[in-house]
């Protein structure tokens, strides 16, 4: 059977990189796509300035889902697996995946380790056969009171996985009202200095107070001790507006790069025009962002109504109206 891409390609007569390899003598056409992923045109991502850039040094914006937290028994779990990874990179054209692995809630990490890791690794390799950017998420509101804990899980994922250009680390979720300079920062400064003994390179998103949006803290007091280090920014529309972008606007200024690894519309609602005003904010500073969250619990901010199947192959009906805005968006997101 004649791929689709290449079909496309003899009928119009071109043959453009994605489409032909010079050498092609042991290769199967399946073999010769996997070239034209967005981790192979895109590679290593790392911050220069204020921007994430491209292995060309092109700033880049990418578009994905955050899953819900991995806790055993807490619903979201069940949507940990590579069917749905490949569904979301497929027909939502997801560009990026987080895996939120809870840490000291009930039922995470620290009460069942194998479990929860199992979670976090079956979305790793996920991402790296479909050939999407992934997020290794150290999902806690109280990270600083584990530091050992997150060191040694830290350790762990660099050596599995620093060697892979889709990887990013996330060493902290959403700290609570804590301090930047005096809590927070040693705690991260511990933690990128184990990942920095072992993947020198790969990027490291960092946690801010105040549920991630005390962006200005950090800007104020930036980690300069390491290089390919950015700041987490969060935003839900239902509370977080204009006051928000402005203050991360400033702190872009300042000269760190943000990350927007969570954000959630208003759900219940056909329109949010909120929503809207922060994707062309992500779109003007080319910030790269994930949507809260893949599962079915009753909330507003889940993609899926109750039932859903957790293999993928959603409808438009299967969809709960936060994530028809989000297929939406990331589906055409340049």
């Amino acid at each position: 059977m004649i791929h689709k891409k290449m079909l496309i390609c003899l009928l119009v007569g071109i043959f453009p990189i994605s489409c032909y390899k010079k050498d092609t003598s042991d290769l199967t056409i399946k073999e010769s796509f996997i070239d034209s992923t967005i981790v192979s045109n895109n590679g290593l991502l790392r911050v220069f300035g204020n921007k994430i850039v491209n292995k060309n040094n092109v700033p880049i914006s990418l578009a994905g889902n955050s899953f819900f937290w991995s806790n055993d028994n807490w619903g979201g779990e069940r949507y940990y697996n590579s069917e749905v990874v490949e569904w979301l990179k497929n027909d939502w054209n997801t560009t990026i995946v987080r895996a939120a692995m809870g840490v000291d809630a009930q039922g995470g990490y620290l009460s069942n380790k194998s479990s929860n890791k199992n979670r976090v690794k079956t979305i790793v390799q996920s991402a790296i056969d479909q050939g999407i950017y992934v997020i290794i998420d150290w999902h806690s509101h109280h990270a600083e009171d584990f530091t050992e804990e997150a060191i040694i899980f830290f350790e762990e994922m660099a050596n599995l996985y620093g060697e892979y250009e889709n990887i990013i680390y996330e060493i902290y979720n959403e700290p609570l009202d804590i301090s930047w300079t005096e809590t927070l920062k040693p705690y991260a400064l511990s933690v990128i200095s184990s990942i920095r003994a072992i993947d020198p390179d790969n990027l490291i998103i960092v946690g801010t107070p105040e549920w991630s949006q005390r962006v200005d803290l950090a800007a104020e007091d930036p980690i300069t001790e390491y290089t390919n280090v950015a700041y987490t920014l969060h935003f839900y529309t239902v509370y977080h507006h204009e006051w928000l972008r402005d203050r991360a606007s400033e702190a872009l200024n300042s000269g760190i790069a943000l990350f927007v690894t969570e954000w959630g519309s208003l759900g219940y609602t056909t329109i949010d025009t909120e929503a809207d005003k922060w994707m062309n904010w992500c779109f003007q500073n080319k910030i790269t962002h994930l949507n809260w969250a893949v599962n079915d619990k009753e909330e507003e901010w889940s993609i899926l109504k109750p039932g859903t199947s957790q293999l993928g192959g959603w409808s438009q009906s299967d969809l709960t109206n936060a994530g028809k805005l989000a297929k939406n968006i990331i589906l055409n997101w340049p």
